[in-house]
């Protein structure tokens, strides 16, 4: 494995570990099991499903935009005089430059307008992070909550997977494993650790700062393709 997949790699599993501490990716289990008494096995189950269909909707638009992508970027790289590499490096530079700014910005002004907590949390469960909260109004499905949180791609791994294809088949392998084996492993972990015996795990700094770090993350692994390239 060469250094830029490598990096690629942790790029990949920093970015499913940190998104999925989020509580938008599992509090919504934890809050539903307690009202609907749900067993660990069956929240835990839930939730890696939910994940594994998060894991899937990524990989699609992941794939996606590969497959548009590409030549788009070969042309540019042909035009510039660069390498596919650096110019994958300074997509995610300028990406996770802006979706981490975007989405903290965005999540402050939703946690400013938010007064206190509901008293019960089967009426309204306030999902951080992706905003989920405008789903939940009144009964929720065990179904319809992994539809909900399972449909929502990490669009900060798209350029990350865009650039593993630069370096080839394996490094796009590697990053896709390596997120969807982190991503379920974090939600199922916590979803199972807030229901023995936490009363209750809200993460705030994660809910707050996730989406920075991730964009920051990913902005740093870009620099260093760049510097490594240049």
């Amino acid at each position: 494995m060469t250094r830029t997949a490598f990096l690629l790699l942790l790029s990949s599993c920093s970015t499913a570990i940190i998104h999925a501490l989020i509580p938008d990716h599992w509090l919504p289990f934890v809050l539903m099991s307690r009202v609907e008494r749900w067993s660990e096995r069956r929240a835990a189950a839930l939730t890696g499903v939910a994940g594994l269909l998060h894991v899937l909707v990524t990989m699609l638009a992941g794939g996606l935009t590969i497959l548009v992508g590409s030549p788009t970027i070969e042309d540019l790289a042909t035009r510039t005089g660069r390498s596919l590499e650096f110019l994958g490096g300074l997509l995610l530079v300028v990406f996770g430059v802006t979706y981490g700014i975007w989405r903290h910005r965005r999540e402050a002004r939703v946690h400013a307008r938010v007064d206190r907590p509901p008293a019960d949390p089967g009426d309204h469960v306030h999902a951080h992070g992706h905003l989920l909260e405008r789903w939940f109004h009144g009964a929720l499905s065990a179904g319809a909550l992994v539809l909900v949180i399972g449909i929502s791609p990490c669009a900060l791994l798209v350029p990350i997977l865009f650039s593993a294809s630069v370096e080839g088949t394996g490094a796009l392998l590697a990053s896709a494993l390596g997120f969807a084996l982190c991503t379920v492993g974090t939600m199922v972990g916590v979803t199972v650790f807030a229901m023995r015996g936490i009363r209750r795990i809200d993460l705030p700094f994660f809910a707050h700062y996730g989406d920075l770090i991730s964009g920051a993350l990913v902005s740093a692994v870009g620099l260093l393709m760049m510097l490594h390239e240049s």
